[in-house]
This record gives structure tokens, C-alpha cells and sequence, in this order.
């Protein structure tokens, strides 16, 4: 889809969805993106059938979306790029990296996900508890085969402590996520530094239709 077509869903109607087939699910991180600079929130990601990918988003109407949608149209009006690059912050102190708008997006649908399924990380414990199980029974099977059942031994330890760090590391990795995309939030408001310049002193004008400060 061309970022033309895009930007008509994300007019300042209260919701808009996307039905995505073939190839075009490739362009979902960016069309999270595009929305959540417009001030929309990704709601839900569906598979109503096999290829086929419906996003929808619902238009956000807190004070941080606001501004942000707000200083996107007025990049788009000047002539600007309404996707950029982000200066976000490494693990290391002090050093800093560049990441896109549509790779933000990408790591917003993963937290979205998460958000809607958090005990997902138990589930996948589970399978690699019985995964790990079935090895240590192999390794029975197969005693009489000293280094075959070795092998399957180590093979189901090792699924067993996976299983069991599994749920903290996506713990971990979700509060990771969860602040690094809170800071891009606040950083594109201008809230906190390096804020871009305001475009006018006061509150923030507000493009949408319907929102009584409109064109």
C-alpha cells in the first residue's frame, strides 16, 4: 500500500481497519506506524483466515496522541516525512542508536500481543516441559545405548531449564519494551528531551474532525 492510501484511514474517524492479504501484510509495521503518529492505537491484530491480516485501530484521544498527531500534520504540511528516525537509548548507559518509526511499530504490535495473551509465555513453558519429558523418556528407551541416551538426557535437562526461565525472560523482555516505547511516546509529545521544537505556544490544536478546534 502507498502511504497515500494509508493516511485516508486515519482521517480522524474514531476507528479504522485494515484487511491485509498476500503480500501486503508487509506493510503492517508501517501502517502501525503511519496510525500511531496520526494519534490511532492498535487495538487488535486478527487472522480471519490463512494470509490474511486485519488491523484495527482505534483513534486515541489523550493528550500525548493528540500532540503527536497534531505535530505530524504539521510535518506533512510542510512537506516533511511524516516516518523517522528515533535516537533511542541502549542498554548501555551513555550509548544511544537509531531506530525507525516502522521497527518501533513492529516492537508495538509484539507488546500489543503480549498485553492480550500474558500468560502466553506459561503456555510455551508447558509444551517445552512435555517436550522435555518426552526426550527424558527416550533416554530410557534408549539406555542400553549409553551415548544415544545421553544425548536425549541433556536434550530434555535442557528444554526443562528453558521452560522454567522461559516466563521471567518474557517478563523481563516485556518491561524492557513496555519503557523504551513509553519514552518514544513521550519523546514524540515533546515532553521530555530532546523534545522537537512546539509549533505554537498554548494547547495543541487538535486536525480531527469533530474535535471542535478543526480546519
Amino acid at each position: 500500500m502507498k502511504d497515500s492510501e494509508i493516511l485516508t484511514f486515519f482521517d480522524g474517524r474514531g476507528r479504522a481497519e485494515f484487511l491485509l492479504g498476500g503480500f501486503e501484510g508487509r506493510h503492517s509495521d508501517k501502517i502501525t506506524a503511519i496510525g500511531h503518529e496520526l494519534g490511532y492505537r492498535l487495538q487488535a491484530t486478527e487472522m480471519p483466515s490463512r494470509g490474511t491480516i486485519r488491523l484495527a485501530f482505534v483513534r486515541d484521544d489523550s493528550p500525548i496522541a493528540r500532540r503527536r498527531a497534531f505535530q505530524a500534520q504539521e510535518r506533512l504540511r510542510s512537506g516533511g516525512s511524516l516516518l523517522r528516525a528515533w535516537a533511542a537509548p541502549a542498554e548501555h548507559p551513555g550509548v544511544i542508536r537509531a531506530v525507525t518509526d516502522v521497527e518501533m511499530a513492529s516492537t508495538r504490535r509484539k507488546l500489543a500481543a503480549y498485553e492480550e495473551n500474558p500468560h502466553g509465555g506459561r503456555a510455551l513453558a508447558v509444551i517445552l516441559i512435555l517436550a522435555g519429558l518426552g526426550f527424558l523418556a527416550l533416554a530410557w528407551v534408549l539406555r542400553d545405548r549409553p551415548g544415544a541416551a545421553v544425548t536425549m538426557l541433556v536434550l530434555g535437562v535442557s528444554l526443562a531449564v528453558v521452560a522454567a526461565l522461559t516466563p521471567r525472560w518474557m517478563r523481563r523482555w516485556y518491561g524492557k519494551n513496555r519503557r523504551l516505547m513509553d519514552l518514544h511516546d513521550q519523546q514524540r509529545a515533546g515532553q521530555v528531551g530532546p523534545p522537537p521544537p512546539p509549533p505554537a505556544l498554548g494547547p495543541p490544536h487538535d486536525w480531527r474532525p469533530g474535535s471542535g478546534s478543526g480546519h
